[in-house]
């Protein structure tokens, strides 16, 4: 029935040819998934690109609501603000997709998540766009790519001085401020922000506040360009512990409370030595600091604590040489340092140590071939080995082409291997860590076609990955282990997009398809979910948007019987609807209305979503 489901899905969005809005353009510059900038038709892999003002019709203060709307994207959330969040990406499990910021890797392997990030933890307010590209790329990155890379970029500097001040008020207490100054001062660029937010306490026991800062700079002159990024996130949260019943079944009533510190770095140096060879050196700098104490589970999961320092270094050389009209190659080296610390302990009555120190160095060496096999078919293959101190070398590779059939209509295929190195608190944790596991693997492809011609777009594509010797928790040997099992997850992903001659109107809808073959149920990954946007522009002062999202029902984990107890959680549909009223090129005003049926369901067992709400905003230029 499913099957039939998508496929009306499918054919409803071909012939309605409806769009969110333009995903990307062919001339646009991609960053991610490759060593050197290119454009969208020269990368074979699936690729998604969200643009400041797409993300902002999509949601106006949630990054979570807005990946919902990216084919083959489910954010699982626990409860409101405070709450856990992870990306799953084409059915994989959260911590298989890496998450950059600003080319930095935000992912933490001392955490209970085996490394997956929490996107709460980005505020929308901060990105200029968001870069996605599906399935393995560890043949580019290495380590932890076994789905796909999510690339956020913050805040550009600009030629001409601009100056924002942004304000915003909702109900339940949500408040958000912050200040913007960008331009440049003879051949240096520069961008600062600077950003308090307040998540309001929508569900009970689920808050967050944090602040946060960025910095940018960039120089060029004749050959050379330097840039240099920096970020400082402060936070803090509460929540009911994870699978404990939620505000509305949880035994115990105590919360989960963390205190965080984030902080990022990045430094890049390039130059054009010749008309044909480009070299770039870049270091970059990751560090995160966690107090997270929890009550525990009445009767399933006792209390615990940990304090964590986790630090990660990289240093990379990239030379790209040739023409990338015709053939080119990137080649370089590679050394990455990560260390992780934790002094924790769980009470069983007696405090049960969990201490554990551990770091690792992976050295690496890639090369990267791209050629054009006749003006329209692309042909790319990676090959790259890591070396990681204690557990061996491993070698990546990725091919994929591109053949453009017509002025309307183009064909991509990739295939790609994925590894990911076991996390330091699945190696170290002083009660279940096993210094014996083996990295995860996946093996990814995908072919599609993308049509377009008259204002409208239509892609489709086709997926199928594998995974085996996946890390998971053994209750009866009471450790970490390497499952025997395979998973193996296959779909569709359907985007259509169309957009008015004078852009007054811009459509879209999407759908998604995700059948996963696993021994065990996974967790919290709807089968099926679909969305239609739409925006309006009525005149030079007022733009309207509506956001709709259906979501297939899944599978959730509580424990908050004492037991373990698996539910399906009831499909839904959710309508969020905003409004911007520009009074001049100084000062414009946003209303936002989110869940405008009070539609009720949840996020979790015992986790229901917010149901009605509203904000409000301004944005002042000077």
């Amino acid at each position: 029935m499913k099957f039939k489901t998508l496929s009306l899905l499918i054919s409803s969005l071909a012939i309605s040819s409806l769009g969110a809005n333009q995903v990307f353009a062919a001339d646009e510059i991609i960053v991610t998934g490759t060593y050197s900038p290119i454009t969208a038709e020269q990368i074979a892999s699936s690729v998604t690109v969200i643009n400041q003002e797409q993300l902002q019709a999509l949601s106006s203060h949630s990054l979570v609501d807005a990946l919902r709307q990216v084919p083959s994207i489910w954010v699982e959330e626990q409860g409101g603000a405070g709450g856990l969040t992870a990306i799953a990406l084409r059915g994989a499990e959260a911590n298989h997709t890496l998450v950059l910021l600003d080319g930095v890797q935000l992912n933490d392997p001392t955490n209970t998540r085996g490394g997956a990030f929490d996107v709460n933890n980005i505020n929308i307010d901060s990105i200029k766009r968001i870069e996605i590209i599906r399935g393995a790329q560890s043949a580019i990155y290495g380590s932890d790519a076994l789905a796909g890379v999510i690339h956020i970029i913050t805040v550009e500097p600009t030629r001409t001085a601009q100056h924002n001040l942004s304000v915003t008020t909702g109900e339940d207490g949500y408040k958000t401020a912050s200040i913007t100054t960008s331009g440049s001062v003879d051949q240096i660029g520069y961008a600062l922000k600077v950003q308090s937010k307040d998540g309001g306490d929508a569900i009970e026991g689920s808050t967050a506040k944090n602040k946060e800062a960025l910095a940018k700079l960039n120089w060029q002159a004749d050959a050379h360009r330097i840039d240099f990024s920096y970020r400082y996130f402060d936070g803090e949260k509460t929540t009911f512990p994870e699978q404990s019943g939620g505000p509305l079944l949880a035994v115990g009533r105590d919360l989960d409370i963390s205190d965080f510190t984030d902080q990022n770095a990045a430094l890049a140096w390039q130059w054009q030595v010749k008309d044909a060879w480009r070299s770039k050196v870049q270091a970059s700098w990751f560090n995160r600091e966690e107090n997270l104490t929890s009550p525990g589970v009445v009767n399933a999961v006792p209390a615990n604590s940990s304090v964590t320092n986790f630090t990660r270094e990289n240093v990379s050389w990239v030379n790209t040489i040739g023409n990338e009209k015709s053939v080119w190659a990137n080649i370089g080296l590679e050394t990455k340092h990560e260390s992780g610390d934790s002094i924790g302990y769980v009470d069983y009555g007696v405090l049960m140590p969990t201490d554990f120190s551990l770091d690792r160095r992976i050295n690496s060496a890639f090369i990267n071939v791209n050629t054009y096999a006749t003006p329209d078919f692309l042909i790319q293959a990676s090959v790259r080995r890591d070396h990681a101190n204690g557990l061996g070398a491993r070698d990546s590779g990725q091919g994929g082409v591109r053949y453009q059939i017509n002025d309307n209509v183009s064909w991509f295929a990739n295939a790609g291997k994925g590894f990911k190195l076991p996390s330091f608190l699945a190696l170290g944790h002083g009660l279940i860590g096993n210094k014996n596991l083996k990295p995860e693997f996946s093996t990814t492809r995908d072919t599609g076609l993308e049509w377009s011609a008259n204002n409208t777009t239509i892609n489709l594509t086709y997926f199928r990955n594998t995974y085996k010797d996946l890390i998971d928790f053994d209750n009866d040997l009471f450790t970490n282990v390497n499952r025997a099992d395979i998973i193996d997850t296959r779909g569709v992903e359907v985007e259509t997009h169309w957009h008015s001659q004078d852009n007054q109107w811009q459509l879209g809808a999407h759908a998604s398809y995700a059948d996963i073959d696993a021994e065990n149920p996974l967790m919290g990954r709807p089968q099926l979910k679909a969305g239609a946007n739409a925006v309006y522009v009525l005149n030079n002062h007022w733009q309207f948007n509506a956001n709709y999202l259906w979501v297939d029902d899944r599978l959730a984990a509580s424990r908050y019987t004492g037991g373990a107890l698996v539910e399906t959680l009831d499909n839904y549909n959710r309508l969020d609807v905003g409004a911007k009223w520009t009074l001049n090129t100084h000062l414009n005003i946003y209303l936002r209305l989110e869940n405008i049926t009070d539609e009720e369901y949840f996020n979790d067992i015992g986790f229901p979503a917010a149901g009605r709400s509203g904000l409000v905003g301004a944005n002042i230029s000077f």
